[in-house]
């Protein structure tokens, strides 16, 4: 039976429970609705299903279409002189030269990390230490604001660095 069949019955049946009792007419009129609205479902799960079914053959054509497609390489012909070759030979070469200072850097900064990890509780321990070995707590605070100082002297010292790059780059560019 067809969608279009099943419409029909409805129809009919909904001119069937119009000449029902009234007793049954509003328990009828429910049933028959029920069927209308599992029928709309119905109606609509298959157009979707023909909808992607459609989408589905339409996108194997156009790939079965594509894959039959030949090409030709086009006819003309280039010439490249020698200037360009070793242009691009020097380029090539430049690119892996990159190449190898990015995984040196990455190389670099992975023991940089597992340096940190090893490196991350010395402080407490030798704290520790110094404290097992009967030094104050006020030379540990000397010790521990020495290394604060140090640590403010290496930052400055790396900004100066950058900075002495940058207008030495600068600089040397015009």
């Amino acid at each position: 039976m067809s969608m279009r069949g099943l419409t029909e019955n409805s129809r009919i049946l909904d001119d069937y429970v119009s000449r029902e009792p009234p007793a049954r007419r509003q328990m009828a009129r429910m049933k028959v609705d029920q069927l209308k609205s599992d029928v709309q479902r119905v109606e609509l799960a298959v157009s979707g299903v023909h909808t992607k079914m459609t989408h589905k053959w339409r996108a194997a054509s156009e790939r079965d279409e594509l894959l039959k497609q030949r090409f030709r390489p086009n006819d003309t012909a280039l010439s490249i002189g020698d200037h360009e070759l070793q242009m691009n030979d020097r380029l090539h070469t430049s690119h892996n030269h990159l190449d190898d200072l990015i995984n040196q850097g990455s190389a670099v900064l992975d023991s940089l990390r597992s340096q940190h990890m090893n490196l991350r509780g010395v402080r407490r321990k030798i704290l520790d230490v110094g404290q097992a070995l009967g030094l104050s707590n006020s030379t540990l605070q000397v010790i521990d604001r020495r290394v604060r100082e140090d640590w403010l002297i290496f930052v400055i010292g790396c900004i100066f660095c950058i900075l002495f790059m940058y207008f030495f780059y600068r600089f040397w560019k015009g």
